[in-house]
């Protein structure tokens, strides 16, 4: 059974143990204040191997400096986990940032355009990860 938990514009879910948050609608800076809390909650409190994001239904209304922010927040906060980004072409550039950032902190991270893929990735990272067996 996956534990879940939702709010307007946000889903997060824990499904054999990758965590997966869904975003939607407009986001702005502030907006990331209670899912950030609710995230950071899910993973100090589950066994967590890998996490999925899915922007495909986000827009992003933030400055450079708070996206570069936000960028680093969430690369930090990832870093000893597998974690795929499914977003949309025009994300790219954003989730480029990350992975970068994911990358220097010598965490592995997967930009792509499906969430079958992203799943497969993480799975496969999730069966390898000797935390796991």
């Amino acid at each position: 059974m996956a534990q879940a938990y939702s709010m307007e514009g946000f889903e997060i879910r824990i499904d054999s143990k990758v965590l997966e948050m869904r975003t939607e609608g407009t986001r702005t800076a502030v907006m990331g204040r209670d899912p950030g809390r609710s995230f950071e909650s899910f993973l100090a409190n589950s066994d967590i191997a890998g996490i999925l994001f899915d922007v495909r239904g986000a827009s992003y209304d933030f400055t450079p400096v708070a996206w570069e922010e936000r960028a680093r927040v969430v690369a930090r906060i990832c870093q000893p986990y597998p974690t795929a980004f499914v977003g949309r072409p025009e994300q790219e550039e954003q989730i480029n940032r990350i992975m970068e950032l994911l990358e220097e902190r010598g965490g592995i991270g997967l930009q792509c355009r499906s969430r079958k893929v992203a799943r497969i990735w993480l799975d496969g990272h999730v069966v390898a990860s000797p935390e796991t067996n």
